[in-house]
């Protein structure tokens, strides 16, 4: 076999370049792998933010609570709606009493006109 014999200070120059490639490489390395840990701290952070704004912090779950209101707020509904025709039922029942009133009076006023002729 023949063995490939390279003069020393190509060799020297070899491992140097050759270092050098890698203490760059390294460095790259470095600075790629610093980033991400920024961008990855910075994710961390916006996730906490956002726990920390939709945690709930009783014994209760979020979900459960708007279901119950959910529940309270159609009951009120309801209630409102048999108000409203509780309200046009007594209308009703005003505008039916007025009418009698007024034709009582009306009865009332000829009975006084003709008994006064």
């Amino acid at each position: 076999m023949t063995t490939l014999a390279l003069e020393p200070s190509v060799q020297v120059a070899l491992v140097t370049a050759g270092s050098t490639v890698g203490v760059a490489l390294l460095g790259i390395a470095a600075e790629w792998m610093r980033r991400q840990a920024k961008a990855i701290s910075a994710v961390a952070e916006h996730a906490q933010e956002a726990r920390d704004q939709v945690a709930n912090t009783h014994s209760t779950n979020l979900r459960d609570d708007l279901d119950a209101v959910a529940h309270r707020l159609d009951r009120v509904l309801a209630l409102q709606e048999r108000h409203s025709e509780d309200i046009a039922a007594l209308r009703t029942d005003i505008a039916h009493e007025r009418r009698e009133r007024l034709a009582v009076a009306e009865r009332l006023d000829d009975h006084v006109a003709a008994t006064a002729a």
